[in-house]
């Protein structure tokens, strides 16, 4: 019978060790493919091993699974060859290397239902996309919009700058001193998925499959020097490997079209299963010419032609996500609550600016304050924020009694000197308090299973446990719910 097949008769006495075990092995493919059963074998012993395992597709009858145990009693260094040994033994040493390729199979990790790409466009403000002033020409994104699932606007974390926000869209936790190292590309690599960044703030030295790692820029309207960036890339020659594709990768300044140009050759030549880029020149000419400036405005249209060619060069069935972390405002004016409140010549140290507020742990503070709030605009005051608000943001305003926000474009300061509310520089600023009206950024999600869906205001750290769900991978670490499931279904 083909059960009572001898495993004596594939090895031969003078081969080493290593050698019977190969012979072995060889014996059990060939026995495999010839499938000459006995027409009285039972069926059961042919039938599928592991069935609901389907990345190993193996038909195994009996007799192969004597040879496999008996290869795996050997490898183990349990047996030595021409050991008669029982075959329930073998057919035990048999299942335990199974287990051993389905775990070997598990950490190479299971490819995602859907690859993925997130652009992040930092300080693109909601207002962009809705105020028809602008005339912003963005038909990539806005076909986005009209074809998947988006937010009226994102609110976002405190401080809202524009690197501590880039980081919490991939982190799903609050700004913090010691960020937390496993943020959704670490989290993918560490399932076995093939990442790749490109000018993400953040990622420097972290386990990535490639990484063009972002730099902060030096001054206002100044972009880091080519070279800083592409000699940090990682793999070691990534850059090189970029340019001698022909795509006139190296210049100068790195900016949006390096990035688009890293993330074309990546997706072209290693098809990652996830690949975040940080586009950052809106962000820059608003910080040098103004919130929502004509030069922001050219630059945003430049990125959505890029989106456009990062789109023509991804798989089919890829899903896209557009994401910003920040909106913007003017600094037309300063409020200076220290002087505001000062005593004779004595500026009131008693009260602080901290992530856009004003605040104060005094309760006597915090009276005068309410006083001034009833003139407010006068004084550049907007709102008293509510404590529970300024808690579930910025924990560590907590010793504070009272908050409050300023009016539009205005910016509170910590300055001892000067004017109460005086002008400021008209130029674009971040860091303001994330929930004050207007001030929302951008999530966007299309492609192949995600149906049209209208969200409403989400919180940013709602971005990356959703993120996470479309890989298929898990942030523990994320603080709000994903989007995902009401998307999806």
């Amino acid at each position: 019978m083909a059960a009572n097949v001898s495993v004596a008769r594939f090895v031969r006495p003078e081969q080493s060790h290593a050698g019977q075990i190969g012979e072995i092995e060889r014996a059990a493919k060939t026995h495999a493919q010839n499938r000459e059963y006995p027409a009285h074998s039972s069926r059961k012993d042919q039938k599928r091993l592991c069935r609901t395992h389907e990345t190993l597709s193996l038909e195994i009858s009996r007799p192969e699974l004597l040879l496999y145990g008996r290869v795996c009693a050997l490898r183990s260094g349990l047996l030595r060859p021409h050991v008669a040994v029982p075959k329930v033994f073998l057919f035990i040493f048999c299942l335990l290397g199974i287990g051993r390729l389905l775990s070997a199979q598990a950490g190479r990790g299971t490819p995602p239902s859907h690859k993925l790409v997130v652009i992040s466009i930092s300080g693109f403000d909601e207002r962009f996309l809705t105020e028809t002033r602008l005339r912003v020409k963005v038909p990539n994104i806005r076909k986005m919009i009209r074809q998947g699932a988006s937010a009226s606007g994102v609110i976002g974390v405190a401080p809202s700058e524009t690197w501590p926000s880039e980081i919490a869209l991939l982190t799903g936790v609050p700004p913090m001193p010691q960020q937390p190292t496993n943020s959704l590309a670490v989290a993918a690599t560490k399932a076995g998925l093939k990442t790749a960044s490109i000018y993400w703030p953040g990622t420097a030295g972290a386990e990535i499959t490639f990484d063009f790692p972002a730099l902060r820029e030096p001054k206002k309207g100044q972009n880091n020097p080519f070279e800083d960036v592409s000699q940090k890339a990682s793999p070691a020659g990534l850059a090189d490997r970029v340019e001698h594709a022909g795509l006139g990768f190296e210049k100068e300044l790195w900016d949006d079209d390096s990035s688009a140009r890293a993330a074309i050759y990546l997706l072209k030549n290693e098809k990652p299963d996830v690949l975040l880029v940080n586009f950052s020149d809106v962000d820059s000419e608003q910080l040098d010419t103004g919130a929502l400036s004509v030069y922001s405005r050219d630059s945003l249209e430049t990125d959505d032609e890029l989106i456009g060619q990062i789109i023509a060069a991804s798989q089919p069935g890829t899903i896209f996500a557009v994401i910003s972390g920040n909106g913007f405002e003017n600094e037309n004016y300063i409020v200076r609550p220290r002087v505001l409140l000062k005593h004779g010549s004595q500026p009131e140290m008693r009260v602080e600016v901290e992530d856009g507020l004003i605040g104060t742990a005094d309760r006597n503070v915090a009276e005068n304050l309410r006083k001034l709030l009833m003139d407010g605009h006068r004084h550049g005051l907007s709102r008293e924020v509510p404590m529970a608000e300024v808690k579930a943001k910025a924990p560590a305003l907590s010793r504070w009694v009272a908050a409050f926000d300023t009016i539009p474009n205005a910016v509170a300061t910590n300055d001892e000197s000067g004017a109460p509310l005086g002008p400021g520089s008209h130029m674009g600023v971040t860091g303001l308090w994330p929930v004050r009206p207007g001030y929302r950024s951008v999530f966007v999600v299309s492609g192949e299973g995600v149906p049209v869906h209208h969200l409403g205001e989400i919180d940013l750290l709602q971005i990356a446990p959703t993120l996470a769900d479309v890989l298929g991978v898990r942030l523990p670490q994320a603080k709000a719910k994903s989007l995902w499931p009401p998307i999806a279904h």
